[in-house]
């Protein structure tokens, strides 16, 4: 049972990210549009926009945000390949398990800071401090989701490499 209940986890953690990563990747569409837009007034026309910095400020940081998962999930995170690349596939995860302690606790400051500021954010109906004034609240929401997605993620991936080291086959990777 339990195991069922693991394995289910993984997968709908898995299955939100991908989403999660899907969905955000379209984000580059207006992102690019806005940006030739403000290009084509600012130096064509020579009537700069007020709100297109603002607005690709925010699609670039939910970008990101909600993309950290994702990128964990596909293995498109930086790491030091050269030192586990060679490895047979238990070791690699008891590497990743044991350097997992600072993924955990980098992200969960970040979660526990993010959620805290968002949280003031909304509270608060916080705007930007641009001529613009845009709301930032609904990013600091979208970053804090971000990292949540992304702890989840760091959570499955650990269960993972606990199920590599448990497992009986050696692989060479």
């Amino acid at each position: 049972m339990e195991s069922k209940m693991v394995k289910k986890f993984c997968e709908t953690v898995d299955m939100v990210n991908e989403w999660a990563g899907r969905i955000t990747a379209w984000l580059i569409i207006p992102l690019l549009l806005i940006v030739t837009y403000d290009v084509i007034m600012r130096y064509i026309f020579n009537l700069p926009t007020v709100w297109a910095w603002d607005i690709n400020v925010q699609l670039l940081g939910a970008s990101v945000a909600l993309g950290g998962g994702y990128t964990l999930l596909h293995r498109g995170h930086i790491g030091v390949d050269v030192l586990v690349d060679g490895l047979p596939r238990k070791k690699r995860a008891w590497v990743d398990l044991a350097t997992s302690i600072f993924f955990f606790i980098g992200v969960g400051v970040l979660l526990w800071q993010g959620v805290r500021g968002a949280w003031s954010s909304v509270q608060t109906r916080e705007v930007d401090f641009t001529f613009f004034a845009p709301p930032v609240y609904p990013l600091k929401v979208l970053i804090s989701i971000g990292f949540l997605l992304l702890f989840l993620q760091g959570i499955v991936k650990s269960i993972r490499d606990v199920m590599v080291i448990r497992s009986e086959e050696e692989e060479p990777r």
